[in-house]
This record gives structure tokens, C-alpha cells and sequence, in this order.
């Protein structure tokens, strides 16, 4: 450390991590401690840094950033913080900065509580520097795992957790994880519906919307948010047909949360991974809907069917209906080399690139149409009486077995949750009782590492049964809702696009095989799955 006189940096650092431990943490008593110590030791303070309300994980911080330009400028050349944590709970980022950015830039740095003084590396407390910020580590991670617990407990309850409702609702005053209808958005998110049920392209709805000045929901959602700026959201100020798109498969406006979408690689990277679909969360009647169940399916319908029709008068009633089960891609019309047969279907992907992207899954049209058509008949003929005793298996098949399951996953995260904990502590016994030549250093790294390793194992055991809980499920009552609109149709003479979009989601089309049957005659296997509305896959036939 050269002679020059010294020019110190308070830095205070607080984040949500640290509420938990109330005034000893807050910004008022870092600076008191930090003003005390600077005083004390008769070092002149420059600048006070402070970053409130900023995880220790990153160093994505802006005035931890101004500390460093003006370290880097010559404006200071001392930084003093409160203890460890408060420069960074990344040991490796913070061994970094102690280690080597400090010294190579003259820097003299002081963790007041810590007892540590770069100006004295050889005193006891600056080699058990590493261990304390291990230490901090070990805690950040723990904290971060005992959020996305708390997290995932309150999607499941139904809450709803991200910084901002989504367009159309405001969070209730009372209640921040409750969403209400804001009548403003609202009545534009009803708008177009209305459009897209009118059969308006999603480009169309967006051009009315720039046309009426309507604003956009980043820039509704900035409007009465100073704070906010509109670039950190979105460098577009107009409406787009992607925008409108989102809001018309967004099920948030039937009243249902849909979240757990992402997920954090690392407690100390801000980057998320996306999800896929069946590990998702979702709540059903969780907030008052904006858009009705029908409209939001007629609306659905018409944004999958869009295709091009056959010559020669030909309407196949099964487009955006029809879909590949291997690849997903919708079933399209071909013609077909069966004498007397209207058309074939075919996976769109086969038809459009060959087998290198997937197989024709071929079927006759006439062949689905009678499958299709019989199946119909028979959830329609049902009885009030089998249709009562279906709903009675379905509610003893899950609800029970549900249950029992979330309780026994949720008491085993719990104890395992306290293990962790207990390991915490034991990890910051065993470097303190190193640093204080209580306990060998070949001792201690074995302790820590099988301390280490129990705690690695316990978080990914966490993490599968966290993922293994599953809200409260809805099948009974999808059974009703199924059932009630049963009563609404009887079976037609023909089979309609709009009557078949009524009942049914989605049909799945196997891959054909040949087989031959007990007199060695060539007979075409195939399956066929039929994902009724509300409940889902209802029948497999081959």
C-alpha cells in the first residue's frame, strides 16, 4: 500500500434477503457504524455508494458500479463496508475483488465488523477472511432456496407473484398477490376479443388500436409510474400483431394464473430458463375473468384454423383440430390413392418437409370422420346416472391421492429445509474453530466438503419434490363443465367444424402401422386420441 493519503468510500448494500434481520442491517445503522469507524480511525470520507434493495448474488449494482469507475478515475482509494456481506454474497467475485482488483489499483479496504483491514493481511481475522465469505455464500444460497419454496407455496395457493398484474387487472389494494379488473385496460382487452371473435386479423386489431391512439401496455403500464421507463420494457410504441397475439392465448383473462413459466439457473445469474408446459403452475378461479369461457375458445378456434380449403367444394372439418402426435404439427388435407376415398390427412410437417422432419401419419378422412362420429354419440347418449357414477371414479381417482401426496412432499421439503439450516450453521462453526486454530485445516476441508456435498443433495431433493407438488385438482368439477355443455348439443345428422370445436380440443393422429391378422390378411393399425374440452384425453382409440 503506497503512502498517498487516503480518500474513503462508505458502501452500503441492503437487500429484500436482509429484512429479515431489521435494523441491524438497514442503510440508517450501515452508515452510522461506517461514519463511527471512519471518524475514529481519523480517515476522510469522499462519497457514501448505496445500493438498496439489490441481492448480493450479482454485482449488476449501479452504485456499486460508480464505485468501481471512481476507484478506477482516482477518486478514492479506501472503501469501508459494514462485514463481508455487504460487498457480495459471491465469495468468488468478492475473493476476487479483495484479492487482486483492490491491491493492483491501491485500494485499501475495511470490513468494520469483520475485523478485516487489507492494510493488515497477517492478523488471524484476514486469513479467516475466505471462510466468512464462503460463509455468506453458503447463506445466500440457502436464502434463495427457501424463496423459490416460499414462491412456488404461494403460485400454488393461487397468488399471484410478479412485479406487475398483467394488462387489463391492477393488484388489489388490500391484497398485493389478489389481481381486480382496471376498467380502463380492461374494456380495451374485451375490445379485441370482440374483434378477433369478429374474425379480425391480429395485425388488423393492432393497426385500429394505433389508429384509436391507444396505448400500448408498456406504456399504460408507465403511464402513472414515473419510476418507470418505458425503454426498459419496450423500444416499440405501437401496437403489433405478436402483442395482440400474446393477449389472445393468455388464460389470465378466464380467471386462471398461469406461472412457474421460468426459472433461475443459479441464485447468482439474474438468467432464466423457460419451462416446459407440464411443469407449470396453474390456478383455476384464482380472479374475477374479463372475457368469457366461450369467447375465449371461439376466439381460439379461429386463430388455429386459419388454413387454405381443397378444391372442388371440400371442407375438412378437422383443420386446427386434427394434429400430428409425435411432432404437434396440424393434420392437413392430401389427396388420397384409395378407390371411392375422399381425402387423406397428413402431418403438415411431412407434407412441407419430408421425413427428414417427421412421418405422414396418413389417415383417411371418411375413416376419422366415423370414429369421430361414434365416439360423440356415445358421450352424448350417456345417462344422467353413468355420467354421475363417471364423476364419482374421477373424484375418488384424484383428489385423494393428490392430497396425500402434497402433504407427504411438503413435510419431507420442511425437514429438509431444517437439515440445511443446521448444516449452515455447523459450516460456520467449523471456520471459525479453524480460524482460531481450534481444528487442523485437513480436518476442516473434510468437514466442509461432506457439509458441501449434504447440502448440494438436499436442494436437488428439494427441488424434485417441490416439482412433484401439484395444486388442488380440478377434474371433478371439468367433468360438470363437460357434462353441462353436453346437455347444450344434441348429435347432428352431419358432423360441423363449429360443431366439433363446441366439444372438442384437440385429436391426436398416430403413426399408421400394417399388421397382419389370424388369416394373414394386411390390416392397418392406428391410433387415434380424442382430448375432449375440460378433461382432456377421454378416449384412445386404435
Amino acid at each position: 500500500m503506497n503512502n498517498e493519503p487516503l480518500r474513503a468510500g462508505l458502501y452500503m448494500r441492503l437487500s429484500k434477503d436482509d429484512e429479515g434481520a431489521g435494523e441491524s442491517s438497514s442503510i440508517s445503522n450501515q452508515r452510522l457504524i461506517l461514519r463511527e469507524y471512519a471518524q475514529s480511525a481519523s480517515i476522510p470520507v469522499v462519497d457514501e455508494y448505496i445500493d438498496d434493495g439489490y441481492s448480493g448474488t450479482n454485482f449488476d449494482r449501479p452504485d456499486f458500479k460508480r464505485l468501481i469507475s471512481d476507484i478506477d478515475s482516482g477518486k478514492i482509494n479506501c472503501v469501508i463496508v459494514k462485514d463481508f456481506s455487504r460487498l457480495g454474497r459471491n465469495s468468488a467475485k468478492t475473493t476476487e475483488l479483495i484479492d487482486e482488483y483492490f491491491p493492483i489499483h491501491n485500494v485499501r479496504f475495511i470490513s468494520v465488523i469483520d475485523g478485516f483491514d487489507s492494510a493488515e493481511p497477517n492478523k488471524a481475522y484476514s486469513i479467516a477472511a475466505p471462510f466468512l465469505m464462503a460463509a455468506n455464500e453458503v447463506y445466500a444460497r440457502d436464502i434463495s432456496a427457501k424463496i423459490r419454496s416460499a414462491q412456488r407455496a404461494k403460485m400454488i395457493r393461487g397468488d399471484y407473484i410478479a412485479s406487475f398484474a398483467p394488462y387489463g387487472y391492477v393488484k388489489s389494494a388490500e391484497n398485493k398477490h389478489k389481481l381486480i379488473i382496471d376498467p380502463e385496460s380492461a374494456a380495451i382487452v374485451r375490445q379485441i376479443f370482440d374483434l378477433a371473435a369478429d374474425g379480425k386479423a391480429p395485425r388488423e386489431i393492432a393497426r385500429k388500436l394505433n389508429n384509436d391512439g391507444v396505448l400500448t401496455p408498456a406504456e399504460y403500464r408507465c403511464k402513472n409510474r414515473p419510476y418507470l421507463s418505458i425503454e426498459d420494457y419496450s423500444k416499440r410504441r405501437e401496437w403489433t400483431s405478436a402483442i395482440v397475439c400474446k393477449m389472445l392465448r393468455n388464460r389470465v383473462y378466464l380467471g386462471e394464473l398461469q406461472q412457474g413459466k421460468t426459472t433461475k439457473v443459479s441464485f447468482k445469474s439474474k438468467q432464466s430458463k423457460t419451462n416446459t408446459p407440464d411443469k407449470w403452475i396453474i390456478a383455476k378461479g384464482t380472479h374475477e375473468p374479463i372475457i368469457a369461457e366461450d369467447v375465449f375458445d371461439a376466439v381460439r378456434r379461429r386463430c388455429v384454423s386459419r388454413k387454405s380449403e381443397p378444391n372442388k367444394g371440400f371442407k375438412n372439418i378437422f383443420s386446427g383440430i386434427a394434429v400430428c402426435a409425435d411432432c404437434g404439427h396440424n393434420m392437413t388435407t392430401a389427396p388420397s390413392r384409395k378407390k371411392g376415398a375422399t381425402y387423406n390427412l397428413c402431418c403438415g410437417a411431412y407434407k412441407a418437409y419430408g421425413s427428414q422432419e417427421c412421418t405422414n401419419h396418413f389417415i383417411d378422412y371418411d375413416t376419422l370422420y366415423s370414429v369421430i362420429r361414434e365416439d360423440l354419440r356415445r358421450w352424448l347418449n350417456l345417462s344422467e346416472k353413468e355420467r354421475a357414477a363417471i364423476i364419482k371414479k374421477v373424484e375418488r381417482r384424484t383428489r385423494k391421492t393428490q392430497e396425500d401426496k402434497n402433504k407427504a412432499a411438503l413435510k419431507a421439503i420442511e425437514q429438509k429445509q431444517q437439515r440445511a439450516e443446521e448444516l449452515t450453521v455447523l459450516i460456520q462453526r467449523t471456520y471459525e474453530d479453524n480460524a482460531f486454530g481450534r481444528l487442523s485445516n485437513t480436518l476442516c476441508d473434510r468437514l466442509l466438503a461432506g457439509y458441501d456435498a449434504e447440502i448440494t443433495k438436499i436442494q436437488k431433493e428439494i427441488g424434485t419434490l417441490q416439482n412433484s407438488i401439484q395444486p388442488e385438482l380440478y377434474a371433478v368439477e371439468d367433468y360438470r363443465r363437460f357434462f353441462s355443455l353436453m346437455k347444450e348439443v344434441t348429435a347432428p345428422d352431419e358432423l360441423t367444424a363449429n360443431f366439433l370445436k363446441r366439444l372438442i380440443d384437440r385429436i391426436e393422429i398416430g403413426q399408421g402401422e400394417y399388421v397382419k391378422d389370424e388369416s394373414g390378411k394386411r390390416q392397418k393399425r392406428q391410433s387415434i386420441r380424442i382430448y375432449y374440452r375440460f378433461v382432456g384425453l377421454a378416449q384412445d382409440i386404435q
